[in-house]
């Protein structure tokens, strides 16, 4: 029996789903008890390799919460082709939905080419009998999602022809590396960034009338009522999911109103 898909389940009800990332199984458990529809599995920026990822995958399941797993790329340093070949690995350790953060529109041919494959598990779980091949392949690959993630130049170059590819069900923003190549390539990102909003506000009509899911992350705010608001203007933008930044990263803001307070209180200060 397929484990729960909050995730999808939420998108297809019409209400907005909301992720954060995380990267341990205890915080996974604990996004689930709390209510998250997903969490984003991190790979582009920490120490998860394949085995971590793969009990991440299995831990998820268990707690009833979606994993999406950001894959290793650097899409600010051009084409890479080894893309395919992790996506590969990810698919088989039971991956079904793949940030890339990719460098233009070849990587992302390439990872919806491989999204057809049917290694799932195979090599731990058989997941045919002899009459079955052909339907569940096919079921394994509207299964998979491939979520192209913006944020360097080359994303933006071929924003549109992304958008445009036929098999493409998904698509995500980057709020802060993305306002930040927008701005000429500025130190500090800008969640409010005219041009940043002109492109999502393209992105998500095309996204639309296209049929594809479309989902963006809130970037970095430093109180959590602006971190609120985000999300709403996330939302009324037509956001499908919505990444609400990390666990620690929530935490940290949480605790910077907190402990002063705390010390306050206390006359450490």
């Amino acid at each position: 029996m397929k484990p729960k898909n909050m995730l999808m389940d939420t998108m297809k009800s019409g209400r907005t789903a909301l992720g954060v990332w995380a990267n341990d199984p205890e915080t996974a458990e604990l996004c689930a008890h709390l209510g998250f529809d997903w969490i984003m599995i991190d790979m582009m920026f920490t120490g998860m390799d394949f085995h971590d990822v793969q009990n991440m995958i299995r831990t998820c399941e268990a707690a009833g919460i979606t994993p999406v797993v950001r894959m290793q790329t650097n899409p600010w340093h051009g084409y890479d082709a080894r893309i395919g070949v992790d996506l590969s690995r990810l698919q088989g350790l039971g991956a079904e939905y793949v940030l890339i953060s990719h460098s233009g529109l070849q990587e992302i041919n390439e990872a919806l080419e491989i999204a057809r494959d049917w290694h799932r598990r195979a090599l731990w779980i058989h997941p045919f009998n002899s009459r079955e091949w052909e339907q569940r392949t096919d079921e394994m690959a509207q299964a998979t999602y491939i979520i192209p993630h913006v944020e360097s130049q080359g994303g933006i170059d071929d924003f549109d022809k992304v958008l445009d590819h036929p098999d493409l069900k998904m698509f995500f923003f980057a709020m802060t590396d993305l306002s930040k190549v927008l701005g000429g390539n500025a130190k500090k990102p800008d969640f409010n960034s005219p041009d940043l909003w002109k492109l999502v506000d393209r992105g998500v009509k095309k996204a639309q009338q296209r049929g594809i899911m479309v989902g963006a992350n809130t970037s970095y705010a430093y109180t959590l009522e602006e971190m609120r608001q985000r999300v709403k203007r996330l939302h009324d933008a037509g956001m499908n999911f919505i990444m609400i930044q990390g666990a620690q990263f929530l935490f940290q803001v949480a605790m910077m109103e907190f402990l002063p307070n705390v010390r306050k209180d206390l006359g450490l200060v």
